[in-house]
């Protein structure tokens, strides 16, 4: 019996003689009294009728009389907290296997119990070691005390901290390849408002198809200031970390495996799942836009309007609305379009080609064995240019079958009239210096620019 039973018991006792604890009684009169309270039924808190004998009900009476409801209560075991079916040599063995394994589970450690030959099979129950584990602080969160702590917390303003995650929903077909894929949904909460920015399904979880949705909640919801993803890879590329810097955005992981952290957009999760995805008629529902379209109808029609028991009764359109001032809204919606541009560089191959995520693009032929810096779209694969001297070159993907038929005809050479004649020739030269060697080859000369002892006049002399 724990502290609320006992207070309970106490309320119980209180209640039967409570009658005559208000009245001032005369000498002889409590007897009778009791007498006729003994002979009653009464119901306790659990729902059992209970009769009490005469010499309870006098004790209840004097108890009170003399120390207060207190003295109600039902006294503690005198062995509380000690196990009447382990011997105290058991009690511990189970305590040190438990803290030597937080892991093992009550049934494991009597199934262990049992193997050892420490006690018999089916001699005892394993409520007694969850007893034993329970009181000495060995069970449920208490051992959990190394572990990080949670409180519950949100941001100060709407569009402060957005939290992102993808859902696995329905299994449809996938036109692209003919075969059935499981639709991913991403999706983004606004931590303030629990407002959904925007949320989309499709096929694939890539980072591709997070930026997709992540520039159409922008579009709609205003640049937040803080991101709040896990670690997929979909959401820790290069190209989210790049779009963040460039829009001011500060990203934030959480802890590997540490789902509870975006608790928020975990039970939006859990909403959607009961109230949308396990209700779908799959007979009905058979594409990816037919998908699309339910999810924006519960989202815009039932989630945004309901109110919300942690917005204070309050639903998250109205929180939003309340908020909107704070928001980093988009003023210039071509200079968002051209934030989701990324540049990396490349180079190109001897056969003018650059490779770019899988795909082979051709490049100018006078750009081969090059480096090239190429400019992509984030949200559109198939955009990719190269940048030559400030100057964006539209790219094309290879077509080897129509390369094949292609001329190879090269810019005509200038006419030789052009050309400058030095009459220097190396093959006649080398054979020129065969025949006829020059003795001075090799010898440096000396370091004025006249001959020595030259004769003024040009002749020699004796």
């Amino acid at each position: 019996m724990n502290d609320d039973d006992r207070t309970k018991e106490a309320l119980f006792r209180h209640a039967v003689i409570g009658d005559i604890l208000s009245r001032k009684l005369r000498w002889g009169e409590l007897r009778p009294l009791l007498t006729e309270l003994s002979e009653k039924p009464f119901e306790d808190y659990r729902g059992r009728v209970r009769r009490m004998a005469f010499a309870t009900l006098e004790e209840w009476y004097y108890r009170y009389r003399r120390h207060g409801f207190e003295s109600l209560k039902p006294s503690s075991r005198s062995d509380s907290g000690c196990s009447r079916r382990l011997s105290p040599e058991l009690e511990q063995l189970v305590i040190d296997l438990k803290r030597e394994d937080p892991g093992r589970s009550a049934p494991l450690i009597l199934r262990e119990l049992e193997l050892a030959g420490r006690i018999n099979r089916g001699e005892m129950s394993v409520y007694p070691i969850q007893r034993v584990l329970r009181s000495k602080g060995l069970s449920g969160p208490r051992m959990e005390l190394e572990a990080t702590a949670r409180f519950r917390w949100q941001a100060s303003m709407c569009g402060e901290l957005w939290q992102a995650d993808a859902l696995h929903g329905p299994t449809f077909m996938n036109p692209a390849t003919g075969r059935p894929q499981k639709a991913i949904i991403f999706g983004l909460l606004d931590d303030r408002s629990r407002i959904i920015p925007y949320l989309e399904a499709g096929f694939g979880e890539t980072e591709h198809r997070f930026l997709t949705v992540l520039h159409n909640a922008i579009a709609r919801r205003g640049i937040p200031r803080r991101l709040l993803l896990d670690n997929h890879k979909s959401f820790t590329g290069h190209d989210v970390r790049l779009l963040c810097a460039k829009l001011d955005l500060h990203l934030v992981h959480s802890r590997p495996g540490d789902g509870p952290s975006k608790g928020k957009i975990e039970r939006f999760w859990r909403s959607l799942r009961e109230s949308l995805l396990d209700r779908l008629d799959l007979k009905k529902v058979t594409t990816m836009d037919e998908l699309n379209l339910r999810l924006w109808s519960y989202v815009e029609a039932e989630y945004h309007c309901r109110p919300h028991s942690s917005l204070s009764g309050k639903t998250p359109l109205e929180v939003w609305q309340s908020g909107s001032d704070d928001v980093r809204w988009v003023s210039d919606h071509s200079l968002l379009e051209q934030a989701f541009v990324g540049e990396v560089d490349r180079t190109a191959r001897n056969d003018s080609t650059v490779q770019w995520r899988g795909i082979f693009y051709e490049v100018p032929p006078y750009l081969r064995r090059c480096q090239v810096r190429l400019r992509y779209s984030l949200l559109d694969t198939s955009r990719v240019s190269l940048l030559d001297r400030n100057i964006e070159i539209p790219l094309r993907a290879v077509n080897p079958v129509a390369n094949a038929h292609r001329s190879r005809a090269v810019a005509p050479q200038p006419e030789p009239g052009g050309k400058p004649v030095t009459g220097l020739n190396a093959p006649d030269l080398m054979l020129e210096n065969m025949i006829r060697p020059n003795p001075d080859q090799g010898v440096n000369p000396p370091a004025n620019d006249q001959p020595e002892n030259l004769d003024p006049e040009g002749g020699d002399h004796e």
